[in-house]
């Protein structure tokens, strides 16, 4: 009985699923690639400048049409048809049940982007502004830290770590810290002991406390910041524009909610082959026309739906139901030996803003687990991309936790856009 008390967000990703993926129109023969490396020398082992980046704008609400145009050519090849494919289509018992992905514009591939992120935002429809909401409070943001860089539009040689926040503040770190109770919540220390610290302002000038999960202990047993656990080493700046290849499974954790919400979930995309490109403005201040592309297996694609509150999609369910999508094999390595599609095209847009690295958080946050309980979950309306479709305040947050929650999109940084704003094209 769990999985029919469930099925409420099922619908429209079952209707949306029938749609065609790209229009092979689009296509006009060059293909969409990474900026090529600088010279060698462009880059020295003392190279010591660093930036941190923290995520914002994460754009969720593509349409087929936009996600022709999100992303980059993960597999080297302008897909048409079956003929030119780099993976066969998915079979079940020894019949095919797939059919060829056509690529987008320049052979971009993004079919989660065309295909799952169009009926989620259907079934979850404020998963986008949830997410906005507790990134931009500094709960769980995504923090890229660039280290190494000499500092010019040309670096053939950076390394990157890729972490999240456990909270953030606009505050003096002297003033603010961690209580044993409350071990991933700041407040101040003195002056006002035990009051919760102002958000981040997203002004520059905010201070980023990172989870130490991702970071090694030293000699002493404590965790860290210069032993990360996983740094991406290949990272290169190219007129400006940062690339980072990303080792096989780098994950990106996205959080939804704060635990206060029965419907708050989180997840975790782990991508093979795969890309993180911005541009460093020329203040050194920001980075714009950010993205995050790589190859997502079917095997992870089925590990987040229950973590953002799709719990009808089992394992066996998204196979029978989405796995005729996959358009490209899990690993790169893979590509034109025969094997069958296993996988989904990832192509999604961000911005981000500079901060301070305050240190190491006292302690990481728990996961969220939207489907541990029993009963029926029932779809979160409460937020501004709701209110903007004529639903009411008063209708959509209509419990005290719900109330608390709009007042903290009331309460966002003028810097925190939500909805978040379409972005401009590639």
């Amino acid at each position: 009985m769990r999985g029919l008390s469930r099925l409420t967000g099922l619908c429209p990703l079952v209707f949306a699923l029938a749609c065609s993926v790209y229009d092979a129109s689009l296509i006009d023969g060059r293909v969409a690639g990474l900026p090529a490396r600088p010279a060698a020398n462009t880059s020295s082992p003392d190279d010591s400048e660093s930036l941190l980046f923290a995520f914002n704008e994460i754009f969720l609400r593509q349409s087929a049409e936009m996600a022709a145009r999100v992303g980059i050519d993960l597999d080297s090849a302008i897909t048409t048809g079956p003929n030119d494919a780099t993976c066969e289509p998915p079979t079940v018992d020894g019949e095919v049940v797939g059919q060829a992905v056509v690529d987008g514009e320049k052979g971009v591939d993004n079919a989660i982007g065309s295909l799952l992120l169009p009926a989620v935002g259907t079934a979850l429809p404020c998963l986008e502004d949830n997410l906005a909401l507790t990134q931009g409070r500094g709960i769980g943001t995504i923090l890229l830290w660039v280290r190494g860089w000499n500092g010019l539009d040309n670096d053939a040689s950076v390394s990157v770590v890729l972490t999240n926040a456990v909270d953030a503040t606009s505050e003096d770190p002297a003033l603010v810290g961690f209580e044993g109770s409350d071990p991933v919540n700041l407040v101040y220390l003195s002056g006002r002991p035990g009051v919760d610290a102002p958000p981040p302002r997203w002004e520059q000038q905010d201070y980023w406390y990172l989870d130490p999960d991702d970071f090694d202990a030293d000699e002493s047993g404590q965790p860290s910041l210069d032993l990360p656990k996983r740094p991406q080493a290949d990272a290169y700046v190219s007129h400006g524009r940062l690339v980072v290849p990303l080792a096989p499974g780098t994950a990106f954790e996205l959080i939804a909610g704060d635990g206060t919400l029965p419907s708050d979930g989180d997840m975790t995309i782990a991508v093979n082959g795969g890309y993180l490109m911005g541009d460093i403005d020329q203040e050194r201040t920001k980075l714009t026309s950010g993205l995050f592309a790589g190859r997502l297996t079917l095997e992870k694609l089925a590990q987040i739906t229950p973590k953002v509150g799709l719990c009808a999609f089992d394992a066996e369910l998204m196979q029978s139901l989405i796995g005729q999508f996959a358009d490209i094999v899990g690993f790169p390595e893979h590509d034109r030996t025969g094997m069958e599609c296993d996988a989904f095209s990832v192509g999604v847009t961000f911005s981000a803003v500079v901060g301070q690295v305050a240190g190491l958080a006292a302690s990481s946050r728990a996961a969220l687990e939207p489907c541990a309980n029993s009963g029926p979950i029932q779809v979160d309306r409460c937020c501004p991309s709701q209110w903007l479709s004529g639903k009411s305040r008063a209708e959509t947050c209509d419990t005290f936790e719900k109330v608390v929650k709009a007042a903290r999109f009331d309460s966002l940084s003028n810097a925190i856009r939500v909805p978040v704003p379409e972005p401009a094209p590639f």
